[in-house]
């Protein structure tokens, strides 16, 4: 499978408008590479600027459904095009695709961070901008698999441990962007644009009481509890080898370069759900049957990397026996299947998330059924099924002392 850039100009083709209607299918003008382009292939839909100056960039993704061959516009895509244009009317070689994601306006992999990447300012496409479609090589293709992945979303506590790392390395002298800084290095060992690791930095010269000069006000809850989690207000300073120490646990044996992580697929997939829900269920419905034919019943595999704990199987052995396999949430009524062993099936929780610094220790632990195991983690009730947890523990080892 190849990742391309399929280039669009909305002064010639108004694209959003286009892909806000969600067709069914979409066809691509193909003016290079057509006995290259083959079905399966991933493409990145790269908005230019236009005489609107709208933001250029990555707007949208799309899988490649039938290979290049002398094709009509479709129907739905024509009164798109702006007066005049041939390429409305006349048949010529496209290559059919289905809509995978548009992006929304936080979404857009923007060109200006493309320019400062130090691997997609390499793009052909920023190289030769008058053509339409471009091959991309593999890191250019992971970097904005991981990228696309990310934009948009809330910084997670792991990613604000590596832009914590990055500004105790740049602390007290010039923040650079450049290739092989700091904040560069993180910016491609998390998935993040590096524009974004450098407001973080600034994020926390804000609000680090040592440094006089300003930084960006705009950092989050997560960043202020990452904060407090490593500066010792008695000594006025940050527990250096402590952040170094969980840096590297978190970051050390590999980062999003190759693909986005498990977490970071299954959220941006409930995000792009949650946004389609908005729309209806008639409206949802009527996509879907549209897509039919064009959508594949056995969706690809991506070659992703992902970065999972290597948690201690006798903490989760010792788990379960101590609950003897039952939900340990006070008054749980949900429905358990029985394994081939016999057990209750049920599944092991960390009530303090290993990505939040957590430990895999019995004390950090409780055997959940999957229903409360989802609400701790996505539910209204996250907070309160915590509590609850933590206080069993609690009462646990009050009684073993």
């Amino acid at each position: 499978m190849r990742t391309w850039v399929f280039q669009g100009n909305p002064d010639e083709f108004d694209l959003d408008a286009y892909l806000a209607t969600a067709p069914a299918q979409l066809p691509w003008l193909v003016t290079r590479y057509a006995d290259d382009i083959q079905v399966g292939d991933r493409v990145y839909i790269w908005r230019t600027q236009g005489r609107q100056r709208a933001v250029a960039g990555v707007i949208a993704e799309a899988e490649v459904i039938a290979p290049v061959a002398l094709r009509s516009e479709s129907a739905d895509a024509v009164p798109f095009w702006r007066a005049g244009a041939p390429e409305a009317t006349e048949r010529r070689p496209r290559a059919l695709m289905r809509l995978v994601r548009v992006a929304t306006a936080g979404e857009v992999i923007r060109r200006d961070w493309c320019l400062e990447d130090p691997i997609l300012q390499a793009l052909p496409n920023l190289k030769m901008a008058a053509a339409t479609n471009y091959p991309l090589g593999s890191e250019q293709a992971e970097r904005l698999v991981a990228l696309w992945s990310r934009t948009g979303h809330d910084w997670a506590r792991d990613e604000c441990v590596a832009g914590l790392w990055a500004y105790a390395q740049t602390y007290g002298g010039s923040v650079s962007r450049l290739s092989g800084s700091p904040v560069s290095n993180v910016a491609l060992l998390i998935g993040r644009a590096v524009s974004g690791v450098y407001n973080k930095v600034m994020n926390y010269r804000h609000i680090d009481p040592r440094d006089e000069r300003a930084g960006l006000s705009g950092g989050g809850d997560a960043d202020t509890r990452v904060w407090n989690e490593f500066f010792d207000t008695v000594r006025g300073e940050l527990r250096l080898s402590e952040l170094q120490t969980e840096f590297n646990r978190l970051w050390a044996h590999g980062g999003a370069a190759a693909g986005a992580d498990a977490r970071s697929e299954e959220q941006a997939l409930d995000h792009e759900a949650s946004a389609l829900e908005r729309d209806g269920l008639a409206t949802l419905m009527a996509r879907y049957n549209n897509e039919v034919g064009s959508r594949p019943r056995r969706p690809r595999a991506s070659a992703a990397s992902t970065r999972v704990f290597e948690r201690s199987a006798l903490v989760v052995a010792i788990a379960r026996l101590r609950a003897n396999h039952h939900c340990e949430v006070p008054g749980c009524a949900h429905p358990a299947f029985v394994r081939e062993d016999g057990t209750s099936y049920t599944e092991v929780h960390h009530i303090v998330p290993l990505g939040e610094g957590g430990e895999d220790v019995l004390a950090n632990v409780a055997c959940v059924c999957p229903a409360h195991h989802r609400e701790a983690h996505v539910g209204k009730r996250a907070q309160e099924v915590a509590e609850a947890l933590k206080a069993i523990r609690r009462n646990g080892a009050a009684a073993a002392a």
